[in-house]
């Protein structure tokens, strides 16, 4: 009796109590699966703060399902799809969104109706119309775009001798190399750009989102670029994949910024092995297309200094590591740290929100880096 009576005397308490312990036990059941990534202590991030980061950062509970049998889609918590759209990379790539929201009004930015929670759309915006849609059927089937494609590509490394004969016809020729030019924002026209949550704020912000596809995601990962669902297909509006797309439609260049979220797992060996295979796909699917490998975004000082993870010494060992995939020819390097760092090499941190992320207003510093960073071929 006397516990009936304290419980109609605190029902509030009492919610928030059960409300704990049930959001403690979902941190537990899922920090090895949902929540494996997620930085975890027992006494300065325990089980609750998992759920609780999650949630912010777009992994929801119901993802557990999935180990279960059951799609995210039929779990009940799809009542809470607002969270949806979580991942299976690391947690830094999380938005602190009231203050994104406070950028907004310096950059052009986009409605969140033009962003669905999977992805960003595949289709151009404007009214451009994307490439002919693909059957199910014939998704399987091998498309122009990937026959011969390495054939292809090494073709288009060729140039022409001084004398203009072509090395098919057994006239000794020269492998040209290009440098960097400045051009105007049609060259964005046939360009796809590839990339986790730093490179959806572009998509946001950066003022190419009428020129550009964008196959981005926050928290999107080397490992799993070609099996998130980015983008929707012309026509029956299908949710597709970033490799889906790329075989659909032929682009003149390719841009691809992934790393942040894996600097906590592996080894830059086995992140290595996985983003080359991811470039020599790209190249089969785009024969034609320049490629640009883009260095990864370095972190703040303050979060260089206090992150044993997240910090430059790790990135910069990659940067490196991606440096080593150009030739100047059809892969190109490009280093945005060239103009969002401060003069000791860490990211201003005037320029970011979190101390990873830009803010809005300085998505246009990346824009003109990649303007200055053009090649024609």
């Amino acid at each position: 009796m006397k516990i009936i009576k304290w419980i109609k005397k605190c029902p509030v308490f009492l919610i928030l109590t059960v409300s704990g312990l049930i959001l403690a036990l979902t941190g537990a059941i899922g920090r090895f699966s949902i929540y494996k990534d997620y930085e975890f202590h027992p006494v300065k991030r325990p089980f609750l703060a998992l759920v609780m980061e999650g949630a912010g950062k777009g992994t929801a509970p119901w993802e557990m399902a999935g180990n279960i049998g059951m799609g995210a889609d039929e779990f009940p918590g799809r009542l809470f799809a607002m969270f949806q759209g979580g991942s299976d990379g690391q947690s830094i790539d999380g938005w602190k969104e009231e203050e994104k929201a406070g950028e907004e009004e310096s950059a052009k930015g986009i409605s969140e109706e033009a962003m669905p929670e999977e992805g960003i759309p595949v289709e151009e915006a404007a009214g451009e119309e994307t490439s002919a849609s693909m059957d199910g059927e014939a998704a399987g089937e091998e498309t122009p775009a990937s026959m011969d494609g390495k054939a292809e590509g090494e073709m288009n490394a060729l140039t022409r001798s001084d004398g203009g004969e072509d090395a098919a016809d057994g006239i000794e020729t020269e492998e040209r190399t290009y440098e960097f030019q400045t051009v105007t924002e049609d060259y964005f026209n046939d360009a796809a750009f590839i990339g986790d949550s730093r490179t959806v704020g572009l998509f946001e912000y950066g003022g190419l989102e009428e020129r550009a596809d964008f196959y981005a995601k926050i928290s999107l990962t080397i490992y799993n670029v070609f099996s998130e669902l980015l983008g929707k297909e012309e026509g029956t509006g299908k949710k597709i994949t970033a490799e889906e797309a790329l075989a659909q439609k032929q682009y003149g260049k390719v841009y691809l910024m992934l790393g942040i979220n894996e600097l906590g797992t592996g080894t830059t060996e086995t992140f290595m092995e996985e983003y080359k295979a991811v470039v020599e796909r790209i190249r089969e699917l785009q024969p034609d297309a320049v490629i640009f490998v883009e260095g990864i975004m370095k972190v703040t000082a303050d979060k260089n200094a206090e992150d044993p993870v997240f910090n430059n010494k790790n990135i910069e060992e990659k940067n490196a590591a991606i440096a080593q995939l150009a030739d100047q020819r059809t892969i190109f390097y490009i280093d945005v740290n060239e103009v969002v760092c401060d003069a000791e090499g860490n990211l201003n941190a005037e320029y970011t929100i979190d101390e990873v992320h830009l803010k809005a207003k300085y998505y246009e510093i990346w824009k003109q880096f990649l303007l200055e960073h053009g090649i024609e071929r």
